[in-house]
């Protein structure tokens, strides 16, 4: 869905800007999810849904990606997405552990 388009001559530059999303989304990986945040967290309005796949993406390799080096620029521009991503991790592994937990209890 094209945000804020000028409403005249749209349905061309809405597929191509659909397929750019789509291309964009469909090459996150754990290698350049935050160079990709990093670029679309100024106009996160417009695509949010491609910022909620990168965090998506974020959280799903989190160790790798606290690695390199964007994470730090990342955490200095963005503190509070940073913060956020980092206490989803932990809920859910909070959660995974805690289901492991009464697993085990139970056995």
């Amino acid at each position: 869905k094209v945000r804020g388009a000028p409403s005249a001559g749209t349905d061309s530059a809405a597929r191509v800007l659909e397929r750019c999303e789509r291309a964009v989304r469909d090459s996150l990986c754990a290698d350049n999810c935050l160079a990709v945040l990093l670029q679309l967290k100024p106009c996160a309005a417009d695509v949010p849904e491609l910022v909620d796949a990168a965090h998506a993406v974020v959280a799903e390799n989190v160790i790798a990606v606290l690695k390199q080096p964007e994470w730090k620029e990342f955490r200095k521009q963005y503190p509070d997405s940073a913060s956020d991503i980092l206490e989803d991790i932990a809920l859910k592994e909070a959660s995974v552990i805690a289901g492991t937990c009464k697993r085990l209890r139970a056995a």
